[in-house]
């Protein structure tokens, strides 16, 4: 059982009446009422959205005075709503200016393209709309949830619009068709890790835009589908695979466009091999590759644990300590020489050297064109933790009152993300259980549970919405992984070392390999000792 259960009552929710430090009320639960920042200027972008919007709609309905004001109103009350349901359910979509932006170019342009349509092709060819894409590149950006919704809403305004503009009997089932497109694409698109993913969702789409089509078809009664008939559907098939093949061409642009990073960067960015970044660190500083290795496995099964993205903490786990490479020689990982070197140093000094590497680290994969998903977890993997073992040194030289432990803390910021608040814990974790001689399971919980309560106590998590209950559920993966990493195999038989086994040192096992050879010969035996060869 975790430390931490005694703390939760049965709904799963931490009480904070036995933890009596003010700190931890921040991460019993998660923030929902905030305030977003920057509140004029997203008014302003809805405000704008509503009136192009309208505009897109209502420009050549016919409609008067009264007719505008209805329409204003309509697009008001959804977008309203919309809105509200975002910040209940989805406050990530409106956590910045630029997504509210990015949400509101969504929108506008999907109601463009059904006007370019209208204009120059008909209504009643409005199942080739492409929304399949809009609906994608909303997968992409910000999740399937998301884009399913956006849909849902979009799909309104597109209704609106068929109604105003007399759309009729097709230009309901061409938007229809189109809209099912959308959904399906949203709802087929919820692990894309390869680009290939993406085709075959394009493939999915337009069989599925083919099918809704061909359903009308026979809603129809009395109409014989002819050769025409036949195309349309061969064609709707086609433009889902074209969907899928320009999005995957367009990732690079999308990803540039909405600064967001995909899980399909992210894999590549995690591909050891080919990283240029990576193989410096490999070869430079192999004691930090294989600790941001081993981080990245315990971070990848903490963020599964819990819901959060395991593919971004297992890709930034590897990149957290790039900033040694700058002076590797100093980290105990890469040098056995590093102590040493830092008790020729002031505890000052060697403080500005250890807590310059996640700056150095930032600046490195800024070179590198790393994205920021990744550069966050260079500064916000310590936060503002205490250097303690420099601290302690200093205290000792000058004295209590001429140190300040401020002065020997990390710059920051603190984890702002369940994910870097991951890979703090378990960059302690991981480094910590190296040092144990008898590394059990009863050890490394307690040594896990200490790890993250200490932090938890120093307010790192202050910033981040990480619950108690979470801490339990990141406790229990670290401990499972570790303990794989530190298990023991089955060993030779106690008594005299074995000469197979290389585990013991050498001068014995060739004692017993000698001793062997001459009762051997002693005895007059012709049997070959062990190890010899016939």
């Amino acid at each position: 059982m975790s430390p931490w259960s005694r703390l939760l009552p049965r709904t799963g929710r931490a009480p904070l009446r036995r933890v009596s430090v003010e700190k931890a009320r921040s991460v019993s639960q998660r923030p929902r009422r905030q305030p977003l920042p920057q509140e004029a200027e997203k008014v302003t972008v809805a405000a704008l959205t509503v009136v192009a919007s309208s505009l897109l709609i209502g420009t050549g309905a016919g409609l008067d005075a009264r007719g505008w004001l209805g329409l204003v109103s309509l697009v008001t009350l959804g977008l309203t709503l919309f809105l509200r349901y975002l910040y209940d359910f989805r406050r990530e979509v409106l956590g910045s200016l630029s997504r509210v932006v990015t949400l509101a170019v969504c929108v506008l342009l999907s109601l463009s393209a059904l006007r370019a349509f209208d204009a120059f092709v008909g209504l009643e060819h409005a199942g080739f709309l492409p929304l399949s894409l809009v609906s994608l590149v909303m997968v992409l950006v910000w999740s399937r949830s998301v884009a399913i919704e956006g849909t849902v809403f979009a799909s309104g305004l597109f209704g609106l619009y068929v109604f105003l503009h007399q759309g009729g009997r097709s230009g309901v089932e061409g938007l229809a068709v189109a809209v099912a497109g959308a959904l399906v694409a949203a709802m087929a698109a919820e692990h894309v890790r390869r680009r290939s993913t993406l085709v075959r969702v394009g493939v999915v789409v337009g069989l599925a835009q083919a099918v809704v089509a061909g359903t009308f078809l026979f809603l129809h009664a009395g109409v014989t589908p002819t050769s025409t008939d036949a195309w349309r559907l061969f064609l709707l098939a086609l433009q889902g695979l074209t969907v899928g093949l320009l999005v995957s061409g367009l990732l690079p642009a999308i990803e540039t466009a909405f600064s967001v990073t995909t899980d399909i960067s992210l894999l590549e960015l995690g591909n050891t091999h080919e990283q240029p970044l990576l193989r410096k660190l490999l070869l430079e500083a192999p004691g930090t590759f294989h600790h941001s290795y081993i981080v990245g496995l315990l971070s990848e099964a903490a963020a599964e644990a819990v819901g959060g993205n395991a593919l971004l903490a297992r890709v930034g786990a590897l990149y957290h300590d790039v900033g040694k490479l700058n002076k590797p020689g100093y980290f105990a990982e890469n040098d056995p020489e590093a102590r040493e070197r830092h008790r020729a140093l002031t505890p000052e000094m060697s403080m500005l050297i250890i807590s310059a590497h996640p700056r150095d680290g930032v600046e490195l994969g800024r070179y590198y064109n790393l994205p920021e998903a990744i550069l966050d977890f260079m500064p916000e993997h310590h936060g503002t933790a205490l250097i303690e073992y420099f601290y302690q040194a200093a205290l000792k030289v000058r004295g209590a009152g001429n140190v300040s432990e401020e002065s020997f803390r990390y710059p920051g910021p603190r984890p702002r993300r369940v994910e870097t608040a991951i890979v703090m814990i378990a960059d302690a974790a991981e480094a910590i259980s190296r040092q144990m001689p008898e590394p059990n399971q009863a050890r490394l919980r307690e040594m896990v549970h200490e790890v993250a309560h200490k932090r938890l106590m120093d307010g790192q998590f202050d910033e981040c919405p990480i619950t108690l209950a979470d801490l339990a559920l990141i406790e229990d993966a670290f401990v499972r992984v570790l303990q794989a990493i530190y298990h023991q195999r089955p060993t030779y038989p106690k008594g005299k070392p074995n000469p197979l086994d290389l585990s013991q040192p050498s001068e014995e096992r060739r004692a017993v390999q000698a001793e062997a050879q001459a009762e051997a010969q002693a005895s007059g035996e012709r049997k070959p000792a062990v190890g010899s060869r016939r």
